[in-house]
């Protein structure tokens, strides 16, 4: 009897000691989830294996803090020149702000909408966003936002503090525009150079001055050399050289600052021509690279597309995934001091990356 006792309490003993180790370890677990969830480096991480010419620096999914921690689709992202990182965090209807260490900052804007269908009422208040696109950030350190559904720009200070917008949704743009009822522009994205504004529509680039003056506009929808159809990428380069990613014709234009056309780089991919080889499969967010050479953002190829600055194919970095240096649909790209950051947006996540050649 007594050594059933000693055999029952020994097996009790065990029981309380492993019990107490699963106890720790969920503990441990719930600790290192709070320090991360509240930390202000949000839900980043750092570091991982070469991909396809790509070196993971950071992968940021998200400010890790507030109602929303997480993004939802982003779908551009921009460096400043202080190096802070702007994401627009599309399906949230904000722009969240990060230090170049990945850590969260601050965010602003929150859902609106400018132009209300029949019988719905108008909530838009300055710097309120509806699904915003695009995003640049000018030697000063304002920030213009592509507020897509919006059909305006709207342009922030460093600080996120509203400043203005352009052009006014509810009136003609310059010879017209595809803009819901035929005013403002439906923007997907925008370049800041030289004092001036570049914009897309759906059809056509824009330049405003930074005060958003209408200057000029040119493009048409058509599948001309210079036709466009739904671009979703501008950039300009040092020599005033404008490059767009015209997605829909799956090709890259240069024009000069007159909007004539100096090359193009692909070529409309019908579904019988998706069996041969082809430059891009969807062109997106484009960036100037510092020795003149773009990189192009391909969605369908889930990769990135280098091209020179004389409208050649390079190569290609990257490949489909959920691991660092993998991408699923990304979107938009902007680069800095040999970094480029990707809004990879089908994985909900931004990606700041090194080119290894």
């Amino acid at each position: 009897m007594m050594a059933e006792r000693r055999r029952l309490h020994l097996t009790q003993r065990q029981g309380f000691i492993f019990l107490a180790i699963i106890l720790a370890i969920v503990l441990i677990a719930l600790i290192i989830y709070l320090l991360l969830a509240l930390s202000g480096g949000g839900f980043t991480r750092s570091g991982g294996e070469v991909v396809e010419g790509l070196k993971p620096l950071l992968v940021i999914e998200g400010p890790g803090e507030g109602e929303k921690p997480k993004f939802s689709r982003p779908m551009s992202a921009a460096f400043g020149a202080d190096g802070n990182i702007y994401v627009s965090d599309s399906g949230n209807n904000r722009i969240c702000v990060f230090n170049g260490r990945g850590e969260f900052l601050f965010e602003f804007g929150e859902f609106g909408v400018a132009k209300p269908l029949p019988g719905a009422q108008n909530s838009w208040a300055e710097g309120r966003l509806n699904f915003p696109l695009g995003v640049d950030v000018d030697e000063n350190g304002n920030v213009y936002v592509a507020d897509f559904r919006n059909d305006q720009i709207q342009v922030f200070d460093r600080d996120g503090t509203f400043l203005r917008r352009f052009p006014d949704p509810l009136q003609e743009v310059g010879k017209g525009s595809s803009g819901q009822d035929g005013t403002g522009i439906a923007v997907t994205d925008v370049a800041v150079w030289a004092g001036k504004v570049y914009a897309l529509d759906a059809y056509q680039v824009f330049v405003f001055t930074l005060d958003g003056e209408f200057y000029a506009q040119f493009g048409k929808p058509g599948s001309g050399p210079g036709d466009l159809d739904h671009p979703n990428g501008i950039e300009v380069a040092d020599d005033g050289t404008i490059y767009v990613s015209d997605s829909n014709h799956n090709r890259i234009i240069a024009y000069a600052q007159t909007g004539d056309v100096l090359w193009n780089l692909g070529e409309p991919v019908s579904d019988i021509a998706k069996e041969v080889e082809y430059t891009f499969g969807l062109p997106r967010g484009i960036t100037v690279l510092s020795d003149g050479s773009l990189l192009v953002v391909d969605a369908f190829e889930h990769a990135l597309t280098r091209v020179s600055a004389q409208g050649e194919f390079i190569r290609r970095y990257g490949r489909r995934g959920t691991q660092p240096a993998e991408f699923n649909f990304p979107n938009g790209i902007d680069d800095t001091k040999n970094r480029v950051v990707v809004a990879d947006k089908e994985n909900d996540r931004v990606q700041v990356l090194e080119l290894v050649e």
